[in-house]
């Protein structure tokens, strides 16, 4: 079972009576780009309410738009699945909970965001880093594990009968039910962080220069009976290079290597926790959802996460959110050309009552999708757009090549030096040298016309004397180079 399609009305940052629609056009995987205020935190923001279980969801009408007509009661939040009707959340309405769909997907989803992130590293100001509330609210809440008589439960929930247990009045029976309920908490905790210490350590291996082994200090929970409090409410991060512990480690790493053992430490709780599918029952979407959480790791670690997603996730459905343009276009380059990604795009346009309004491209797979922009400029007769867009998929195209095939390109160290005309002479390079010109020679002696007259004067504001049948065989120049199939 997947989910095929998310549509957000009068939520946040989308304004009502509009209907924002994120098609996974039958893939499994979504990236989206958004600009700031364009309203990709809104969208995280519809996943991670639409499938809340706990009781602390606030109704949506906390949620509505603030700009839009206070009368406007419509707004709502649809998840389409591949089987059965849409699972819609309304304004007036509950969350869709009492749908199976909804419900395991839930209990089988992480959705993270950047603020997530500062909670493992970044906000403690003391020696020590204390995971206590994360790992049990949050990192292994899902944690599945057996008590006695045979029982299972998960982490979160024994903390919250630890909890209830608290006596009012320190009767030695009161403080025995308590007691008994510590231990069994205990006893569930302590052999989780031996796998979770592992999975870390074999995620952050992918990372490059992050060598590191964690280490997950648990004292176990007591009670004060004198003062009346938790004692040992601790899980204690420890890092480790060559065996030999860094102390104040978040005092001294450098925001990339925090960030990406913040980034295991989630992956890692989630692998770990997520329950597996029932033998012979529905398979439930597995759904991971990550807004912005790369913004603290350069470029060089950013591609090991693509790594770590297609390696450790494949059997999720995965929603990748972010606000760099630059990364986003790494990444669409990286994913594309596959039957695994969809992608969109979110830009802010000032809009009458509204501060900014979201402006939604939906977009196919790169190159094929800038040359169907091409044509649609062509037949609107704006000739200078759909130039741009052809050299779009042209650049595209040859960039793509060249990764798939491994073909070595000049290096520089600006990247706005990284000219088509690079990739495209080391592509004649390496065609020539394995005798195959003649089969190309058509392609591209048509690329070559064509390159010089229209894949770039139209992109500067002086005027051009070019004609609408050059652009049209430019585009099926562009096109034609389909024929240099990829490795994938």
């Amino acid at each position: 079972m997947k989910i095929t399609k998310v549509e957000v009305s009068d939520f946040r940052a989308f304004p009502g009576p509009s209907i924002y629609t994120f098609d996974f056009k039958g893939r499994q995987n979504l990236l989206l780009y958004g600009e700031n205020g364009s309203g990709k935190s809104s969208f995280f923001r519809a996943l991670v309410e639409f499938f809340r279980l706990d009781s602390s969801g606030k109704p949506f009408a906390a949620h509505k738009n603030i700009f839009s007509a206070p009368a406007l009661t419509d707004g709502k939040v649809t998840v389409c699945f591949d089987s059965g009707d849409p699972a819609i959340w309304t304004f007036q309405g509950e969350r869709p909970t009492t749908d199976p769909r909804v419900a395991e997907t839930a209990i089988r989803k992480g959705c993270l965001d950047y603020k997530a992130l500062l909670q493992t590293n970044f906000i403690h100001t003391s020696e020590t880093v204390n995971l206590f509330d994360l790992t049990i609210n949050s990192l292994l809440a899902a944690y599945p594990v057996t008590i006695s008589g045979g029982k299972t439960a998960v982490l979160g929930k024994l903390w919250e009968q630890v909890l209830a247990a608290k006596p009012k009045t320190h009767h030695k029976s009161n403080v025995q039910r308590l007691n008994d309920v510590i231990v069994i908490f205990n006893d569930a905790v302590r052999p989780v962080f031996p796998l979770l210490e592992a999975k870390v350590k074999e995620l952050l291996q992918i990372f490059p220069a992050c060598p590191f082994e964690v280490t997950l200090d648990f004292p176990g929970v007591g009670y004060d009976t004198t003062i009346g409090v938790f004692t040992g409410r601790e899980i204690l991060l420890g890092i480790k290079f060559q065996n030999k512990a860094i102390p104040s480690h978040h005092h001294l790493l450098n925001e990339a290597r925090l960030s990406a053992i913040a980034l295991a430490l989630y992956l890692a709780g989630l692998l770990i926790s997520i329950p597996a599918p029932v033998p012979g029952g529905l398979t439930y979407p597995k759904l991971l959802v990550l807004d912005d959480v790369l913004i603290g790791i350069d470029m060089s670690n950013r591609m090991p996460v693509l790594e770590i997603l297609a390696k450790y996730f494949s059997d999720w459905q995965i929603v990748l959110i972010t606000h760099d343009k630059v990364w986003y276009e790494m990444a669409r380059l990286q994913t594309s050309g596959g039957a695994h990604w969809t992608y969109h795009e979110l830009y802010a346009e000032p809009g009458g009552n509204c501060l900014d309004r979201p402006v939604q491209h939906g977009n196919d797979e790169g190159w094929t999708d800038y040359l169907a922009r091409a044509r649609k400029h062509l037949q609107e007769h704006d000739e200078r757009a759909a130039a741009t867009y052809a050299r779009a998929a042209f650049e595209s195209k040859i960039k793509r090549y060249c990764d798939k095939q491994g073909i070595a390109v000049r290096y520089r160290i600006d990247q706005r030096m990284m000219l088509a005309e690079s990739f495209w002479e080391a592509i004649k390079k390496k065609i020539a040298a394995e005798g195959k010109m003649a089969e190309f020679q058509v392609v591209f002696t048509d690329i070559e016309t064509y390159r010089k007259v229209v894949l770039n004067p139209l992109s500067h504001s002086g005027a051009a004397a070019i004609s609408r049948v050059e652009i049209e065989n430019a585009i099926k120049a562009v096109d034609a180079l389909k024929a240099l199939k990829e490795k994938e």
